[in-house]
């Protein structure tokens, strides 16, 4: 866990800059910001600090700041030109925390000899310095107001402005929310109230990063689980913290990927991190606080259920109905019906995006960074345990999901369905975990064991998405009575021809499951590889 900021340098005696960024929704541009703020400080008579800030960001063309995670600029503020260079510090999870490199300059071109770091200077001087040019610009107003909270003292600035680089232009609306004095996690206190004054998406993206982006033309692509690096030497909290970490690193980034083009993988991707979330948070249930552990189970779910519908639409089409379609393009009530199926499908993506703004999802990413940073996810009956190396702990953990797969899939020829959806969610919950831990074992037989795991999900999946399925034309076939005018005749029909596509489908794949499953009975687990 990081320890609470007390004082703002860095060990080297640099300012360190700790920073929260809240997104606001467009409604909010002319709001007069210090009414809104009063809500927050009732006894708050100053209408904050206005100044005009207008920045030019400097990297080479290859973007050899950017991809050390720094970022240069200029900023023209009160006929003073001051050069600020950010370089990336270890910080707590949700937070901004950058090392601020700042001097004042007598010219608009940035000065190597104005980089009060000279080991830093000494990187940048050969083969960087002398490439620099402008790449992008940000211009705005920003409002801000130094207040104390709690036990810290923080500056809350709105702004409202623009990026532009070229012709194009992005807007700038938000609120930052830095900590001046203090502790961390005050941060997030101050955002937790200023949430239920006005709606915010949590800004993941620095202004830096969006001008970047903007610049490069690049869009936020979706993103499939990174492996956690975890040590023989980490306890089973550290464990904990560095999972959860890696999975917010993926929702963060799939959120991102969903609101910049609504790609199908990218709410996939988004789902399977809540999903990897929800199996660790479970697989730590006794040892997390009772209170932290319902809210944190009950958001978590929520979140990935908001998605569930755009995903198994997705599924659905893309899996089914698209592929029925090249087999029947002649047939115009089915191309009708594809037709109908796409506008749900359109209208639950947006959904689930809407979701992200919901600020029931701000607030969740706000309990769990704060839980996470104060230490009150742990329980407190469970200090010995979480403080001990975290092998053992997965060992057991692993076993633990291993028998209760076997010991029902043993019996996979007999089970109905709800239970066949059962192994299923076993099986995920074992992967997740096993994916979880994995690094501390050896990879060659680790991969042996996930790539037949993998194979078990493939089968019971599509039993899955039959079941799904079957729910999901029904109520097509009723929407598409109701409001395409079909004919009833023709929606029998096609209802009858999905289902039984959906059934060969599911019927290849549990043809295999004996022969799958011989084979993950065989695999030897990873974790007992050593004994």
């Amino acid at each position: 866990m990081v320890p609470a900021t007390k004082e703002k340098v860095h060990g080297d005696g640099m300012p360190i800059e700790t920073e929260l960024k809240l997104q606001l929704p467009p409604m909010l541009h002319g709001v007069d910001s210090h009414q809104l703020l009063t809500r927050l400080k009732p006894n708050l008579r100053s209408r904050g600090v206005k100044k005009i800030l207008r920045n030019v960001y400097f990297d080479t063309a290859e973007r050899d700041l950017a991809k050390r995670g720094m970022a240069l600029r200029v900023r023209e503020i009160g006929g003073k030109r001051i050069q600020t260079l950010k370089v990336p510090n270890s910080g707590a999870l949700g937070l901004q925390t950058y090392r601020e490199l700042e001097a004042e300059l007598p010219s608009d071109m940035p000065s190597l000899a104005k980089v009060s770091d000279r080991t830093l200077a000494r990187e940048l001087r050969g083969e960087v310095w002398p490439r620099l040019q402008p790449v992008f610009f940000t211009n705005f107003e920003r409002t801000s107001w130094t207040l104390p909270y709690r036990t810290s003292e923080i500056e809350v600035s709105w702004d409202r402005g623009s990026i532009r680089a070229g012709d194009r232009e992005e807007a700038i609306h938000e609120l930052e929310i830095e900590l001046k004095g203090g502790d961390r996690v005050d941060l997030w206190g101050a955002a937790e109230e200023l949430l239920d004054i006005v709606p915010f998406r949590l800004g993941h993206a620095t202004k830096a990063a969006r001008g970047y982006a903007l610049a490069d033309s690049s869009t936020a692509q979706p993103q499939k689980a990174t492996p956690v690096k975890l040590s023989d030497e980490d306890t089973v909290a550290v464990a904990f913290e560095k999972i959860v970490t890696n999975c917010v690193a993926q929702m963060q980034a799939n959120e991102a990927a969903m609101l910049a083009t609504g790609a199908v993988e990218a709410i996939h991707q988004f789902r399977v991190a809540l999903r990897r979330l929800r199996a660790i948070v479970g697989a730590y249930r006794e040892l997390i606080d009772d209170t932290v552990h319902a809210a944190w189970s009950i958001d978590l779910r929520w979140a990935q259920r908001a998605c569930g519908p755009a995903r198994d639409l997705d599924v659905l089409v893309l899996e089914t109905l698209s592929q029925m379609s090249s087999h029947l393009p002649n047939d115009e009530p089915f191309q009708r019906f594809l037709q109908v199926a796409n506008e749900e499908r359109a209208a639950a993506r947006r959904e689930a995006i809407q979701a992200l703004h919901n600020p029931r999802y701000a607030a969740m990413q706000l309990q769990l960074f704060q839980g996470l940073h104060n230490g009150a996810w742990r329980h407190a009956l469970a200090g010995p345990l979480l403080d001990t190396p975290v092998k053992n702990f997965a060992e057991h953990l692993l076993q633990t999901r291993y028998k209760r797969l076997m010991k029902l899939g043993e019996r996979w020829a007999e089970l109905p369905d709800a239970e066949l959806h059962r192994l299923r969610i076993f099986g995920k919950k074992l992967r997740y975990v096993a994916l979880a831990f994995s690094s501390l074992y050896k990879p060659k037989a680790t991969k042996r064991f996930l790539d037949s795991l993998s194979d078990l999900q493939d089968c019971l999946g599509a039993v899955n998405d039959g079941a799904v399925g079957r729910h999901l034309i029904r109520q097509l076939v009723e929407r598409a009575g109701m409001e395409s005018a079909m004919e009833i005749s023709d929606l029998q029909r096609i209802q009858g021809l999905v289902i039984g596509w959906q059934a060969h489908a599911v019927h290849g794949k549990v043809g295999q499951f004996q022969e799958v499953w011989a084979e993950f009975s065989e695999t030897k687990r990873f974790w007992r590889s050593h004994r």
